[in-house]
């Protein structure tokens, strides 16, 4: 017989949680997006994805990545969405606050949008 702990020995994960990227339609994506992705050359071999970003493992999703990515050029363009505070849980309308474009190099989708993420951070002032 092997001797089972029944005390936890570490604390549950805690920060940002990310789906994989998930294929959608490049239809649904946002128009800002789009604009980007129809001014390329190569705007046919862009893929459409969102990646959901989760506060904790059993809330729902609280923001996301909408991502098309390119694997011929290797590169990516992505928005960050999400909702403020002051509308989360609330009962009206839901408001969706986005940054602008980013382009990033990138060889998948999943690097894209930890490039896409990185970007962000980068433009935080301190």
């Amino acid at each position: 017989m092997v001797a089972v702990d029944i005390v936890p020995t570490s604390k549950p994960p805690s920060g940002q949680f990310w789906s994989s990227p998930i294929p959608v339609d490049g239809a649904e994506l946002s128009p800002a997006l789009l604009q980007q992705i129809n001014d390329c050359e190569d705007r046919r071999s862009f893929r459409a994805y969102v990646v959901q970003v989760f506060a904790n493992s059993a809330g729902p999703a609280e923001a996301m990545f909408e991502l098309a990515f390119s694997r011929k050029s290797k590169r990516a363009c992505a928005i960050f969405e999400a909702a403020p505070a002051d509308d989360v849980g609330g009962l009206g309308d839901r408001v969706v606050v986005a940054t602008d474009p980013i382009w990033v190099t990138a060889s998948s989708p999943r690097t894209a949008v930890d490039a896409a993420f990185q970007a962000l951070v980068e433009r935080c002032p301190d």
